[in-house]
């Protein structure tokens, strides 16, 4: 068969949307549950939340914990990442990669409730930065006495 491939643009899209965010390219992604990111880049995301905490896990391949810089306010998360070159030799070239390289990626998260920036903690582990945000007194579930 000749010509254009159907499942080119297919492929395409569903890479997209499976990673949230156009490699390169920004974007506003709102969810049902009270949640805005926004950002570009390269920064595969998971957003859990328990009764007294949020958690984020960010995929970071290829980037150094000292270039990652995190920052809580309110109900707000800021992410930002640099991707360092790929180190090639003179007697080297790189012929062909898909890894995004030199490259500064960004998510700035609207949380769905207030968190305690002060308590929170953020672990660099493999590639995937996990962050525990503990919720706001004024954010926790509660339940409620029936007289």
């Amino acid at each position: 068969m000749f010509g254009r491939d159907p499942f080119d643009s297919l492929f395409e899209r569903m890479f997209r949307e499976m990673f949230s965010m156009p490699i390169g390219g920004s974007s506003i992604i709102q969810t049902s549950y009270g949640i805005q990111i926004s950002g570009q880049g390269f920064m595969p995301l998971a957003i859990i939340e328990g009764d007294n905490h949020i958690k984020v896990v960010a995929w970071l391949p290829g980037v150094a914990k000292e270039d990652i810089v995190v920052n809580a306010v309110g109900d707000t998360l800021e992410i930002r990442a640099k991707r360092s070159p790929l180190m090639v030799t003179e007697s080297e070239r790189v012929i062909y990669s898909e890894i995004p390289e030199d490259e500064e990626v960004v998510r700035n998260i609207k949380l769905p409730c207030v968190v305690k920036e002060e308590d929170a903690s953020a672990k660099y582990e493999n590639g995937v930065l996990y962050i525990t945000l503990p919720k706001a007194e004024s954010s926790k579930k509660r339940g409620i006495n029936i007289e």
